[in-house]
């Protein structure tokens, strides 16, 4: 049986939300807000798929199938990456919303907790938090060197080649630069390419070049990291959004 996307489907007059005839920049942050959310759930969508549809390999297996499944993990972590750099650039570019009367209004209404998660990750986009500064500052060289921007990429792509191919571990998977040509495009992958940007997301998170990964505490800690920021960043705007519409809708009643 085919499965079915679940949810409760709610609505609300378009006008409620967005004003034709002017511009009104709050409107337009809570917009945004809505894609980066959608997008965030698109890619977690992505990679749950993948686990549940396709079987996960065992340990030192080197296949075809191994290495389409591994190259679309990296492709979903690099987009992640991506997203939440996307999204602490639009939080700095657009704080002058938060002084607007009906953000204010809006935020006013976020449980104490929902408030602190929302503060952190304004003060985070400032560079104001720490703890997540050198997250945010490897993001920034995954989405600018290896997620985006292709024609500055190469040199951190072949940092990436060199340091997984040329490292001092050597093991299957390592051992050859592996690839697939078919007569399809399901059939064809340039696995070694994936390898290359794999390496790459792991010395951006701080992994030494030519390294073992494995065992590697940056690198853990970056990717719990990551999951946490996901976390967080949906629980604040889900929880900004579910106040707008409400707003909107008493406001116009």
């Amino acid at each position: 049986m085919m499965e079915k996307f679940k949810g409760e489907l709610s609505w609300i007059d378009p006008d409620k939300l967005i004003t034709e005839d002017s511009y009104n920049k709050t409107e337009s942050f809570f917009l945004v807000l809505g894609v980066v959310f959608n997008d965030l759930k698109g890619l977690i969508l992505f990679e749950k798929m993948l686990t549940d549809y396709y079987e996960r390999p065992k340990n030192g297996e080197v296949t075809s199938h191994v290495g389409n499944y591994s190259g679309t993990m990296v492709q979903i972590k690099k987009l992640i990456a991506s997203t939440i750099n996307e999204f602490f650039i639009f939080l700095k570019k657009n704080s002058d919303v938060f002084s607007e009367s009906e953000f204010k209004q809006i935020f006013n209404r976020l449980s104490r907790s929902d408030k602190q998660l929302w503060e952190a990750m304004v003060a985070a986009s400032h560079r104001k938090l720490p703890n997540v500064t050198n997250l945010l500052d490897s993001i920034v060289q995954i989405r600018n060197n290896i997620a985006y921007h292709y024609y500055q990429s190469g040199k951190a792509l072949r940092n990436g080649y060199i340091s997984r191919f040329f490292g001092k571990t050597k093991d299957d998977r390592n051992k050859f630069a592996y690839y697939s040509i078919g007569d399809s495009l399901e059939a064809t992958r340039f696995y070694f390419s994936d390898a290359a940007v794999e390496e790459s997301l792991y010395m951006a998170a701080g992994k030494k070049p030519k390294e073992d990964i494995i065992g590697d505490i940056s690198l853990k800690n970056y990717q719990e990291q990551v999951i946490e920021i996901i976390k967080v960043m949906n629980a604040a705007i889900a929880s900004l959004l579910k106040n707008y519409i409400q707003s909107r809708r008493n406001r116009f009643n």
